[in-house]
C-alpha cells in the first residue's frame, strides 16, 4: 500500500498552474472538492480547480502531506523533493524528467512553479493502479481511497465520513455531524429568523421534500460558481463579462442589480481592486429563516492584494464601511450565504444567490496565521 500510495504521488507530480488572478472577466474556475478516505482535504489557500482543458489541478504540497510524504523546495536547483520512507522523488520545474529512488521516469508533461506552487492534475490518478479514485461530476469531487473503511464507518450522502464523539452543544441541529468539519463551524449562531417558522437542518433534511442530494447539488454548484467570481476580481481583466456572469448565479427578480455591478466592476478598475479567495460550501449545513431564504453555511478564504481605498473591496453590501483590513494577508472564517427563488410549489431546482447574499451579515473571521510553504 505505501508503494502504491508513492506511485500515486509520482504519477500526479506533473501539472500546470492557474491563477485566481489570472483573468476575473473569463469564466469562473470549477473549484473541485478533494475527499480523502471519507475526508475533506481543507487546502489552505490555492484550491484545485478544472482547467480549460478538463484537467482537475490540485496543490501538490497539501496533497503529498495528506498522503504522509514529505515536500521539500531546492531553490538552487528549482526541485521539489519529495520522500515517504525510504523511497525518495525529486521533480525539476519545467521539465518531464522525474527522478524516482534515483532512476529517470519520463512523464508527458512539465511540472510548473507559479507562485510557490505546484499543482497536481488528478486525472493522471485514474490510471495508478493501488489506490481506488473516483470522479462524481454532480458535484465535482474527487474521491482518493487510501485504505479500506472500518466496518463501523458511517458516511454521508457526499461520500464524507461521520463522526459521533467530541460533538458540538447544537449536535441535534444537523442531520449529523461530519469527522473533518470543526464544532466552531456548527455552533456559530444562526442568522435572523422568524420564530416559530425557522427550521435547522435536521428538520429540512427529515421533513422537507425539496431538501435532497439532487437539489442540493445544485445549489451547491451554483454557489460555488458565484464564490469565485464575487471573491476574485482583477481590476487589470474585469469588464462587463464578469458582471452577467455575476448576475447569472442570483436570483433575479429585475435586470436592476446590473446596474449595481456594473458600477461595482468601474469601481474595482478606479480603485486597482484585486482580491482572492475561496468559498466551500456545506451541504448538510442549511437553515430555513421563516421569511423564505435558505442560508448555506460555507467555509472561506479571501486576501485582499491591491487597493486605494478600503472600500467595497468586494460586491457586498455589508461590506465594512471602516475595513481595516492588510494587504496580502490572508482572513478565513464561517459565513451563511444567503438563498432565494421565486418559483412557489416545486421550487427546488430554482433556488439561487440572493441578490442581498453577503460574506459579512452573519459571519466570523480573522487573520490566518502564517501557513508553512
Amino acid at each position: 500500500m505505501k508503494r502504491s500510495l508513492i506511485s500515486l504521488l509520482i504519477v500526479t507530480l506533473i501539472g500546470s498552474i492557474f491563477s485566481l488572478t489570472a483573468s476575473a472577466a473569463s469564466k469562473p474556475p470549477t473549484f473541485v472538492g478533494i475527499v480523502m478516505d471519507g475526508k475533506k482535504i481543507w487546502f489552505p489557500d490555492a484550491q484545485s480547480f478544472i482547467d480549460s482543458n478538463g484537467r482537475t489541478l490540485v496543490p501538490v504540497r497539501f496533497v503529498a502531506e495528506s498522503l504522509g510524504a514529505k515536500v521539500g523546495w531546492e531553490s538552487k536547483t528549482q526541485t521539489v523533493p519529495i520522500s515517504r520512507d525510504d523511497q525518495s522523488i525529486v521533480l525539476t520545474i519545467d521539465q518531464n524528467v522525474v527522478q524516482v529512488d534515483g532512476k529517470a521516469v519520463t512523464l508527458d508533461t512539465k511540472a510548473i512553479l507559479s507562485g510557490g506552487r505546484t499543482f497536481v492534475p488528478l486525472r493522471f490518478v485514474s490510471e495508478i493502479l493501488g489506490a481506488k479514485v473516483e470522479w462524481d461530476n454532480d458535484t465535482s469531487t474527487v474521491f482518493i481511497f487510501t485504505k479500506k473503511a472500518a466496518d463501523n464507518a458511517r458516511y454521508d450522502e457526499w461520500g464524507r465520513l461521520i463522526r459521533t464523539t467530541n460533538l458540538p452543544k447544537n449536535a441535534a441541529d444537523y442531520p449529523y455531524i461530519l469527522a473533518d468539519v470543526a464544532n466552531e463551524m456548527y455552533e456559530m449562531g444562526y442568522p435572523y429568523a422568524r420564530p416559530g417558522r425557522s427550521k435547522v437542518a435536521a428538520d429540512l433534511y427529515a421533513n422537507e421534500p425539496e431538501y435532497n442530494k439532487g437539489n442540493i447539488d445544485l445549489w451547491m454548484k451554483r454557489l460555488k460558481t458565484f464564490g469565485a467570481l464575487w471573491l476574485n476580481v482583477d481590476y487589470r481583466t474585469i469588464d462587463d463579462t464578469w458582471a452577467k456572469a455575476v448576475l447569472d448565479t442570483k436570483m433575479r427578480n429585475s435586470d436592476a442589480e446590473l446596474k449595481y455591478i456594473r458600477e461595482y466592476v468601474d469601481w474595482v478598475k478606479r480603485n486597482q481592486i484585486q482580491v482572492i479567495g475561496y468559498l466551500d460550501p456545506e451541504p448538510s449545513m442549511i437553515f430555513h429563516d421563516g421569511f423564505g431564504a435558505d442560508y448555506i453555511r460555507a467555509k472561506f478564504r479571501i486576501q485582499f492584494i491591491s487597493f486605494q481605498k478600503p472600500e467595497r473591496l468586494i460586491y457586498d453590501e455589508w461590506f465594512p464601511q471602516k475595513a481595516d483590513f492588510e494587504k496580502k494577508v490572508w482572513y478565513e472564517g464561517y459565513t451563511d450565504i444567503k438563498m432565494v427563488t421565486n418559483v412557489g410549489g416545486d421550487w427546488g431546482s430554482t433556488l439561487k444567490v440572493s441578490p442581498s447574499a453577503s460574506l459579512f451579515n452573519n459571519h466570523t473571521i480573522k487573520k490566518v496565521e502564517s501557513s508553512h510553504e
